[in-house]
């Protein structure tokens, strides 16, 4: 594995969210392991950075936390659509 293999698994990650092949709770249950497994790889880079300051929390709150789940899925996806044009500019 390398950094620009592991930089595209993560945002294709994102897109089969944002295209609608996987739930909120699949996405977290793929990116969380692989990320986890494979940060080390991208630790210096803007996509780090993006990445970290934007999707760890957006799960914790909208996948794990208790509340309204139409409200969880909107603010979910915003992000995530959000993230994933930021992070493609720097990929």
């Amino acid at each position: 594995m390398n950094q620009e293999k592991v930089k595209r698994i993560l945002l294709g990650q994102i897109w089969e969210y944002l295209d609608g092949e996987i739930t909120k709770e699949e996405y977290e249950t793929m990116a969380e392991p692989f990320y986890s497994q494979y940060c080390h790889l991208i630790v210096e880079t803007s996509f780090y950075k993006i990445f970290s300051e934007a999707i760890p929390d957006c799960c914790i709150i909208n996948v794990d936390e208790p509340g309204n789940e139409i409200e969880k899925e909107r603010d979910f996806r915003k992000i995530l659509t959000e993230t994933y044009f930021r992070l493609k500019e720097v990929l």
